[in-house]
């Protein structure tokens, strides 16, 4: 097996476990104009163009769908939980002409098609993202990145009319819509390893993906208000914008410094000094799958995503059912779990961005501890909607959006960034098969959770809570016991850093 290989000179001091090393030989340039500092923007923008297209529809159907009254299964309790939810907190708004938003639509599809067509996005999904981190990887991220917004911004504006002939039509649609949006996360997550200095990464990383709580933030509301224009009109205003944003990326990003036509010297030389090249291009697939800090990251990526995904694809329809909520206020609520995760994306771009500088700073322990606190604080808050009925609305979005912080915080803050210290040369590879395993929830969980809401009751949500609990207490437990943030023996960079990075990695201790 190869030796790990830094040059001790190049300050890639972030990528091993000491983030502030010995020296900066190379002087930071500014921020401020910066071709990284576009990158970072760029992608925090594309995030929320991502979320906005993969999300607005998990609203819009609440309106473009016909309300269908509800069979109680012949189940007496059921039936008896309802009628004292409406006695107390009012019936569930169906959209009927005394809402403020009505259900405009006239597609009649049922319940068990509602829940099952918002997962089908992630079919595609799922087929794409190990290919397009490979591909990434291999031939740089800038036309995966740019065209998996074009394109899918083009295939979303024709939900609506696909819709309209039929169920299967809709289907066909997300699915691709899911294929094309596959080819962005890996390739953009690639880019920070070359557009992000190692001790920037964090930070960078943080600021992009708070994005996804922007865009979460923005989507709902948004959906709500342009449902009132007519449903069609929020696939095509969201769908027109990703196009025109995706159109400007391509004199925005570059896949490799050389490319870039504005960038200085100065710039170009702090970047160069942390770059890690492949000195073949075989992948070492042995080494990736006996790795345990790849495992850690894979399986705790894969229970906090199901946390995510029931939250973005679902928040709406548990504000609407669980708590009673018109439509009007489901729009602007269903926001607090990502303005939550706004905040959190603030704390930590600013916290890591210094913490992570300090010397003999032990990056492992530091992301252990807090994964596991984070996860804890979420489990605790989830408890406390569970214990909330729909009398206490205001304490259940207090809790919503405790749980966005929380959640984002681990992920921003812990284990995402870990894998470009672990393995920078394949982070776009690795990450896009952790996303290709973790999307898998993306599509069973609204198969799973149709079989358990089949009233929208209280108590068949909280059995929804009940899964949710479960699955970050598991991602506390894996990345608690296995995360790691050092860099592996395996990245197969140029030789004739292999013994300076030898030294490094023999100065530095793993937890």
């Amino acid at each position: 097996m190869a030796k790990t290989e830094v040059n001790a000179t190049t300050n890639f001091d972030g990528i091993a476990e000491n983030t502030a090393a010995s020296a900066n030989e190379t002087s930071t340039p500014p921020l401020w104009g910066s071709a990284r500092l576009c990158y970072t923007i760029c992608a925090f923008l594309a995030m929320v163009i991502q979320l906005c297209l993969r999300n607005t529809l998990n609203f819009v159907i609440l309106c473009m769908v016909k309300h269908q009254p509800v069979s109680y299964d012949n189940t007496t309790a059921d039936a008896a939980e309802i009628a004292v939810a409406d006695s107390h907190c009012g019936p569930i708004d169906t959209g009927s002409a005394n809402s403020t938003i009505q259900r405009t639509g006239d597609l009649i599809w049922t319940r068990n098609q509602e829940f099952a067509v918002l997962g089908t996005f992630y079919y595609g999904y799922l087929v794409t993202l190990p290919i397009a981190g490979r591909l990434a990887d291999r031939f740089g991220g800038k036309l995966l990145f740019v065209h998996s917004i074009t394109i899918q911004a083009m295939v979303f504006m024709l939900i609506p009319f696909f819709a309209r002939q039929s169920y299967t039509g809709a289907v066909i649609v997300r699915i691709l819509q899911g294929l094309v949006a596959g080819c962005g996360n890996p390739a953009l997550y690639q880019l920070f390893s070359t557009w992000a200095h190692p001790t920037e990464r964090t930070a960078f990383l943080s600021f992009a993906y708070g994005g996804y709580s922007v865009g979460a933030l923005l989507v709902f509301p948004i959906s709500s208000f342009l449902c009132k224009l007519g449903w069609e009109t929020s696939f095509y205003v969201v769908g027109g914008v990703s196009l025109l944003f995706g159109i400007s990326c391509h004199w925005l990003v570059y896949s490799k410094l050389e490319d870039h036509p504005r960038l200085s010297k100065e710039e170009y030389e702090y970047l160069k000094s942390s770059q890690v090249k492949a000195a073949n291009t075989d992948v070492p697939w042995k080494d990736i799958f006996t790795s345990v800090a790849v495992y850690a990251f894979i399986f705790t990526h894969i229970f906090h995503t199901y946390g995510i995904m029931v939250f973005t694809l679902l928040i709406p329809r548990f504000f609407k059912e669980a708590m009673r909520l018109p439509l009007a206020q489901v729009g602007i609520l269903s926001s607090a779990p990502f303005f939550g995760a706004f905040i959190s994306k603030g704390l930590t771009i600013v916290s890591c961005s210094i913490i992570e500088k300090r010397e003999n700073l032990n990056l492992t322990r530091f992301r252990r501890i807090v994964y596991v606190v984070c996860n804890l604080s979420t489990v605790l808050f989830i408890v406390g909607i569970v214990l909330s009925d729909c009398q206490q609305r205001i304490l259940v979005v207090l809790f919503t959006m405790c749980i966005g912080i929380s959640t984002d915080m681990a992920f921003s803050g812990a284990y995402w960034p870990s894998l470009l210290f672990v393995a920078p040369t394949y982070a776009g590879l690795i990450s896009g098969i952790a996303n290709c395993l973790a999307t898998v929830s993306g599509f069973l969980a609204p198969h799973g959770i149709s079989l358990i809401v089949r009233n929208g009751t209280k108590l068949e949500w909280n059995s929804v809570m009940f899964t949710l609990m479960a699955s970050y207490l598991l991602g506390a437990a894996v990345y608690g016991l296995f995360g790691s943030s050092k860099l592996a023996n395996w990245g197969h960079l140029d030789k004739n850093q292999n013994n300076n990075n030898q030294d490094l990695n023999n100065q530095t201790s793993e937890a």
